[in-house]
């Protein structure tokens, strides 16, 4: 999208070259966007052909990048002319308060306007990405935990070099720099939906650039001062998950200044703003209305915003459970409510029994709402995607655990049967992971898919042989599917339960059995689950666990350990085992 440009004289004489995507209409709110090292104005093209519809957005070149000129000496980019700056620029603009949106260096010289009595009178909302205050950043290097801060550090390597003399002017200009730099802005633009557009640079951005290292660095860091600063500018910090230059820790840790402030994790590396420009604008976007509609009604800072977990933390997020009717699908949702969710999806055939477990939910302190849906039917659970998502929004957790169970050797289980087990166990779980998975990659904050399968998936029978068959193929696609989804952030593990005391034995089709027979073998079964009495709020518990955790495959009770285990120890045994009918007729 191309950009008008005008001119705006700071106050120690520097043009500042200020670019407006579109008209500027006063009546609609203006975000004003700051770019880093060693970037121009034109790393937000990306954003402002998401954003320039709605909003008036405008960029302008730091001094001493793109078409702005660049002060006489190194004093000219200090913190105080780097906030006066952005203060002439508003002021220029003509339309009274507006939402800030930063990125590295323009972020970190967009704290301290923000933290400014005087400036925060001009500034409506702030949108930070991978740049921190340096006073926070000071006092998260010693106070916070080991691991971080060395992480950290290591991360921040390259300041060293910037800081010495000629050196880095030599390495731009030879472009053997720019070169690197190159192939480190790459790191984290491995998702199936990051572009490849590239923001001319010219070697004046990356040399001028250097002086705001040397003009402000380290002395904020190593001050110790007791009290930090603070605003009253609602605050959204942006972390993206693979930025190896400011750690996610630091980050949030930064995003910590303002009360009640917005920390949203995202996917992608260090310049995210190119790769996912569609992610960066919706929150953006969805950060000024928040403060917009807030303010026309009253609202304050602290009112307006909402703290949002980890990509791992249950608190505050949207979960959805297939199957929730009973057993371990209802317990599981029940559970996710107790540790926090904000709110469950019941998912079930039975609407009776959904509504039921909704009220559970209701009573665990969450949100419930209720959907008839068959996961066999890959229409249907298109549209239940859709649906939830205009609703509710996108789903956090996805719990794929419908199923049946049918009992049986080969020859005697026909293939309506195998039709419909494969249809329920294998094609739900597909399509639930297609429908939301999607979904989750689109938004780019990543999710988290458990797919419940079974230990009959490494515990072959010939009494299951098509359960086993079913549950085998699940764990497969999940394995597969979590390395497939690994670089979108969303975690997928395989839940392989043993024998848990549910219904399930109630229900089982037992092939090849008279109606009398499949009786007496159902109330057996039942009878031998209660006698192990592994129940459902167990299986749930560990099923919450592991969305924190994220393992590739969780066994839960000690069978579905033990067997895990033999399976790499003696398969051999365990062929030999799975020879035996364990069925009774």
């Amino acid at each position: 999208m191309t950009s008008t440009s005008s001119g705006i004289t700071a106050s120690d004489g520097v043009s500042l070259a200020v670019h407006a995507y579109g008209e500027i209409d006063p009546q609609r709110p203006t975000i004003l966007a700051i770019h880093g090292w060693p970037d121009n104005h034109q790393v937000w093209d990306g954003v402002a052909e998401e954003l320039a519809g709605r909003y008036n957005f405008v960029a302008y070149d730091v001094r001493g990048a793109g078409e702005s000129s660049r002060p006489a000496s190194r004093s000219g980019y200090r913190f105080d002319q780097l906030v006066s700056d952005i203060g002439a620029v508003i002021d220029g603009l003509g339309v009274g308060k507006v939402h800030l949106l930063a990125h590295d260096w323009g972020s970190i010289q967009a704290w301290p306007a923000v933290t400014d009595d005087a400036m925060m009178r001009k500034i409506a909302s702030f949108t930070s990405i991978s740049g921190p205050h340096l006073q926070y950043a000071g006092r998260f290097l010693r106070s916070a935990r080991k691991t971080d801060v060395a992480k950290q550090l290591l991360g921040s390597t390259y300041i060293g070099f910037f800081l010495s003399p000629v050196l880095p002017e030599l390495a731009f200009r030879s472009r053997v720099g720019v070169k690197v730099f190159g192939a480190l802005e790459r790191i984290g633009r491995s998702s199936s939906r990051s572009q490849r557009r590239a923001t001319p640079r010219s070697i004046g951005d990356y040399v001028n650039g250097l002086n705001l290292y040397r003009a402000n660095m380290p002395a904020p860091l190593l001050t110790p001062g007791s009290e930090l600063p603070s605003t009253t500018v609602p605050v959204q910090v942006l972390v993206p998950r693979k930025d190896v230059f400011v750690s996610p820790a630091l980050q949030r840790f930064t995003g910590a200044i303002p009360a009640g402030g917005r920390v949203v994790t995202i996917e992608g590396g260090h310049w995210v703003v190119v790769s996912r420009p569609d992610v960066i604008a919706r929150l953006t976007g969805e950060w000024v209305d928040r403060v917009v509609d807030g303010e026309s009604k009253g609202g304050t800072a602290s009112a307006l915003a909402a703290v949002g977990g980890g990509p791992r933390d249950v608190r505050g997020k949207l979960a959805l459970v297939t199957g929730s009717g009973a057993g371990i699908g209802r317990a599981t949702a029940v559970e996710l409510a107790r540790q926090g969710a904000r709110k469950v999806v019941i998912v079930d055939r039975d609407l009776a029994a959904a509504k039921e477990a909704a009220d559970a939910v209701r009573a665990a302190c969450a949100e419930a709402a209720v959907y008839e849906a068959d996961v066999s039917d890959e229409k249907a659970m298109n549209d239940l995607a859709a649906q939830v998502r205009n609703d509710h929004g996108v789903v956090d957790i996805l719990v794929n655990n419908a199923g049946i169970a049918v009992a049986g050797r080969f020859l005697e289980t026909t293939s309506e049967q195998w039709d419909k087990i494969m249809a329920i166990n294998v094609g739900g779980v597909v399509s639930g992971s297609r429908a939301f998975a999607d979904q989750m990659v689109e938004r780019g904050e990543g999710g988290t898919i458990i797919n419940v399968s079974s230990a009959a998936a490494y515990l072959p029978s010939k009494s299951m042989v098509a359960y086993s068959t079913t549950k085998a193929a699940v764990l497969g696609f999940s394995e597969a599917l979590r390395a497939d989804l690994a670089d979108e952030g969303i975690t997928v593990t395989a839940v392989c339960p043993g024998f848990v005391n549910t219904n399930i034995a109630k229900s089982t089709v037992y092939a090849g059995m008279t109606a009398e027979q499949q009786q007496r073998a159902r109330e057996r079964a039942d009878s031998a689950y209660r006698r192990r009495n592994f129940t459902p709020e167990a299986t749930a518990k560990a099923i919450v666990k592991a969305v924190r955790t994220g393992p590739p495959v969780l066994p839960i009770a000690a069978e579905a350990r033990v067997g895990y285990v033999m399976r790499r120890i003696s398969p051999s045994a365990l062929r030999l085992i799975a020879r035996f009918d364990l069925r009774q007729k």
